[in-house]
């Protein structure tokens, strides 16, 4: 497939008119990290293995470092992989030792957010304040990815007013660098926070108001957006984010056959953190539709995989009031009972997680704004 992006027009412009080899390598890994991030997995994997030969015998610290940013977007936009984070971390090891700081900036941006993936908040916020601090003004790659961390933190923070010029300024990165693979992060993000919002106002009685609207169009324009520029990296997030939201409608057909097309590879790709709510939720259509039996089998599993699985907090608070209300609806008290206790609590260190971040967020980015 023929990637057509500015970014890489860009870059292999750059290519093609470098002779310093080390210079070279890093457009060249930066070039494979792009078409990493855009789902040309082994077309990636290909090229950096060439680069990685080249300097077997006599390493650079420089290709070195971008190389182990390149491995890092790779892994977390094949498959979310954990191990995302610890190449981020290498290459930002490596850029600070050697003081080069653009790959520092660009490192620091990127492992913010892979922090944040994490639920490592207090690190992630003080990188992506480092990642600002150490970026030019004209140093667009470093600078959407940071802007989109910090907005996306403050959305989730439960401030989109303060989110929104963040959203805006990684948004103006991103088209000045010409990566279209960023504007597609922007606009999913968006829907995503604005899809757990929604789907948590439900959960606990705050009234869905104008959030699940703009949550619906927010999807529909990140399905829209991806398919225009032939995005094939992590194409299960979009249609799982549809399906939750058809729950929401209460359209539960249509989401039962987008959990049962999708759900498979993101147990598989985000096992982790998807399990519970993916169970949760496909028991309640399961039920919603006749199927009893297949529901509380389901249920079952998912109260299983609250039990091992290290998912967020909200995604533990949905999981635990959707059973909640699934239990309840098969008849046995008990379990509702204990699922709808342990959905409050969760609940409770949600706000105050949520707190504790926007104080954070405040005081790290105080004489700081997005630009």
């Amino acid at each position: 497939m023929t990637v057509v992006s500015r970014l890489l027009a860009r870059l292999d412009t750059a290519i093609a008119r470098t002779r310093n080899p080390v210079e070279l390598a890093c457009l060249r890994a930066e070039r494979a990290g792009f078409l990493g991030r855009h789902g040309q997995v082994e077309l990636a994997k290909q090229q950096l293995s060439e680069i990685q030969r080249q300097f077997t015998r006599q390493p650079h610290v420089a290709v070195s470092g971008w190389l182990a940013l390149a491995e890092g977007q790779l892994d977390h936009y094949s498959r979310l992989s954990g191990s995302a984070h610890d190449r981020f971390q290498r290459a930002y090891a490596l850029s600070s030792a050697a003081q080069l700081q653009p790959l520092k900036a660009l490192s620091a941006a990127w492992l913010a957010h892979a922090c944040d993936v994490r639920c490592e908040r207090a690190r992630m916020v003080q990188l992506a304040a480092e990642a600002l601090t150490l970026a030019a003004p004209d140093d667009h790659g470093a600078r959407w990815r940071a802007c989109l961390t910090v907005g996306t933190s403050y959305h989730f923070a439960g401030r989109l007013d303060l989110a929104q010029p963040w959203y805006g300024a990684a948004r103006q990165h991103a088209l000045a660098d010409g990566d279209e693979v960023a504007l597609s992060a922007v606009v999913y993000n968006q829907a995503g926070i604005r899809s757990d919002q929604a789907r948590l106002a439900s959960a606990f009685g705050e009234g869905l108001g104008a959030e699940a609207l703009h949550a619906v169009m927010n999807t529909e324009s990140a399905g829209r957006f991806d398919q225009a520029i032939g995005l094939l990296s992590l194409d299960w997030l979009v249609p799982l984010l549809r399906a939750q939201l058809l729950v929401l409608e209460s359209r539960f057909t249509e989401a039962l056959d987008l959990f049962e097309q999708h759900g498979a590879r993101a147990e598989a790709e985000w096992r982790e953190r998807m399990e519970p709510c993916l169970y949760a939720d496909r028991a309640w259509c399961l039920l919603k539709t006749g199927r009893e039996a297949e529901a509380r089998e389901e249920a079952l599993a998912a109260a299983e995989a609250l039990t091992s699985a290290p998912c967020e907090t909200d995604d533990r608070a949905l999981a635990h009031a959707r059973l909640a209300q699934l239990f309840e609806a098969l008849g046995d008290a008990e379990r509702a009972a204990a699922h709808k206790a342990a959905a409050l609590r969760d609940y409770d260190t949600l706000c105050a997680d949520r707190a504790d971040l926007l104080d954070r967020l405040n005081r790290a980015l105080a004489n700081l704004s997005p630009q």
